[in-house]
């Protein structure tokens, strides 16, 4: 079958450390999507270096040059601080808007209910340099410090109480854009869908596609399993801190 001009653009909105990679390892198995991750990442300051950051339409074009797959499937980090700051000026219904008038047609939103391990797998990759895990390998041994203030994502510094805030308000604020917008979309909770068996997401996301799902194998997985308080250096420090907030019940989950 002859492929259109371009492919049919699927964008993963996100906030980082909530099943993306994996997910995308498992899709980019399947013939008729090719993944791209996160396109707008290498044009962050702390990577981009002295590259000039081209138009947004420019990123998505150059990512999918010469494509012959049905689907071009690439994510997006969308909080201010993350890939939305690239570009100041534009919302997140902008963006949405702008990736329409691109062909990109279908829109995924993970999110992670639980915040606080959310922020133990930043830490802990942003201190060690490893983002993803094989399948085969060991969890780590070592517990991490979580800080309670002055944590970097992206563009802001910010508390750990003030995270915590921002991601579930950014995940509500992603939703009423693309709602707003009258698009397809698809919510895909980490706790829900990907961590007990990443395979279950795929399945969504093929079905929400319209696209026969194969049999991919399994090739990354969570790297900090167990209990927060053995995961967690400091974890009393972190309990005393959210105890009497509304956070409280993500020490236990």
């Amino acid at each position: 079958m002859k492929v259109p001009m371009a492919p049919i653009g699927v964008v993963n909105w996100h906030i980082g450390r909530c099943g993306s990679s994996v997910l995308g390892s498992l899709l980019a198995q399947h013939p008729e999507i090719t993944y791209s991750n996160e396109i707008f990442s290498p044009y962050m300051p702390r990577r981009r270096g002295d590259r000039t950051l081209p138009p947004l339409e420019e990123v998505v074009e150059r990512a999918r040059d010469g494509l012959q797959t049905r689907f071009h499937l690439f994510e997006v980090k969308h909080l201010p601080e993350q890939n939305l700051g690239l570009y100041p000026g534009l919302s997140r219904s902008d963006w949405v808007s702008r990736f329409a008038s691109l062909g990109c047609q279908h829109h995924l939103v993970m999110r992670r209910r639980n915040g606080l391990r959310r922020m133990v797998s930043h830490v802990r990759a942003s201190s060690s340099g490893v983002y993803v895990s094989s399948a085969s390998a060991s969890p780590p041994s070592q517990a991490v410090t979580i800080p309670l203030e002055n944590i970097v994502h992206g563009f802001r510094q910010r508390s750990l109480l003030e995270w915590l805030e921002v991601y579930e308000e950014g995940h509500v604020r992603m939703q009423e854009a693309l709602s707003d917008a009258e698009v397809p979309s698809l919510e895909l909770v980490y706790e829900e869908d990907l961590e007990d068996s990443p395979l279950q997401a795929y399945q969504r996301v093929c079905q929400f596609l319209e696209l026969e799902p194969g049999a991919p194998e399994l090739r990354y997985r969570k790297i900090n399993r167990g209990k927060l308080s053995d995961l967690i250096a400091n974890f009393e420090a972190i309990e005393s801190c959210l105890a009497t907030t509304r956070f409280a019940w993500m020490l236990d989950a």
